[in-house]
Parts: C-alpha cells; structure tokens; sequence
C-alpha cells in the first residue's frame, strides 16, 4: 500500500480548505491563506521553524470565520482544522501544533502566541494586510462591512487602528524586515489621499 507523500497531503488540505474560503468575503479568502502561507514559509526557512506546521496553519487559520461556532474566529477555525487534520492522517503531535498557532493568530480572546510556529503564523497573517496587497485587503472588507474610506468607522480609521500597530506586535526579526517597506507604502497612500482631497 502506498502512503501519500507530504505534499500530496498538504495538496488534499488545500482542497479542502477551498471549500471552507468559498463562503468567506474575499479578504478572507483562499489566496489570502495561500499568501499567508508563503509569508509563512519564507519566515520559517528563516527562522528555523516547522515549515509543514506553518503551512498547515495558515491554511486553515481563517476556515472559521463566518459561522463561527465558538467564540471567536481563530477558536472556531482551529476546531474545524483538528477534524480535517485527522481526516488527512496527521499526527496528534502535529496537529496540537497547528491548533495552537491557529488560536493563537488573532488576540480577540487574550490568545498569545508562544510557540516559534505560532509567532510566525501571526506575524505572517499581518504581513498579507500591509503593502499594495493589503490596501486591496482593506477595501475588500471596507466594501463588505459598508465602511466610507475616511471618517468615523472607515477603512481610514480600521488602518489607524488596527494596521498601523501591527509593527509594535511582530515577534520575528524576518517579519519585521518585509514588514517595514510594506508599511511605509501604505503610509505614502494615506499621505497621498490626504493631499488630493479638495
């Protein structure tokens, strides 16, 4: 009997999780898990982390966004990633792993990551909100939520915030290396915008 191979697991996975991200809003889709992924893995490489750990968390890090069973997002995509996990032939080991960086990816429920892998899966999921890439991101979910894009409750404000913290709270020196000129991209943008309002 033949035994898949890494990738032919890690491939079934991505099938999977296709299904999942078909239903999310498309700041959240599956190109969004995928660039995560390869933030993920040339941080790892990097770093020295588990890259099949990392691979398999960012994945699965946002399947749980609408429809969330439990508390939050990252909760409800870590349970749903255990079951697939298991389905693919994982180990228990591994797949406590994964559940943990994917928990841990998002502070709304005072989750911080510990664990190498989950400090990369975190910081590799802020980098997909930054640069060209993420103001696309935020309009996206501008767009779905109804937001203006400047004023209260806007894709302005959600970047004041949110993104524009995101630095002080990195946890890998890689991170932070891509992080920077990314950033003062979205900078200049605001900077821009600011100037051709009459």
């Amino acid at each position: 009997m033949d035994f898949p191979s890494s990738q032919e697991m890690i491939d079934q996975v991505v099938q999977i999780a296709k299904g999942f991200y078909a239903r999310k809003d498309r700041a959240h889709d599956l190109e969004h898990a995928l660039r995560v992924r390869n933030w993920g893995k040339k941080i790892a490489l990097a770093e020295g982390a588990d890259v099949t750990v990392i691979e398999l968390a960012a994945l699965l890090h946002d399947i749980g966004r609408s429809g969330a069973v439990e508390k939050t997002h990252a909760q409800s995509s870590a349970g749903l990633a255990v079951n697939i996990l298991h389905k693919a032939g994982y180990s228990e080991d591994l797949i406590a792993r994964v559940k943990e960086a994917i928990i841990a990816h998002s502070r709304e429920a005072g989750y911080e990551p510990e664990t190498l892998e989950a400090k990369i899966l975190y910081d590799a999921d802020k980098l997909d909100f930054v640069g060209a890439i993420g103001l696309g991101r935020l309009f996206t979910l501008g767009g779905v939520q109804g937001w203006p894009i400047m004023g209260e409750n806007s894709c302005e404000s959600f970047y004041q915030e949110r993104i524009q913290g995101y630095q002080e709270h990195l946890f890998t020196k890689t991170a932070l290396t891509y992080f920077k000129p990314l950033f003062l991209y979205m900078e200049e943008f605001w900077r821009q915008l600011h100037s051709e309002m009459i």
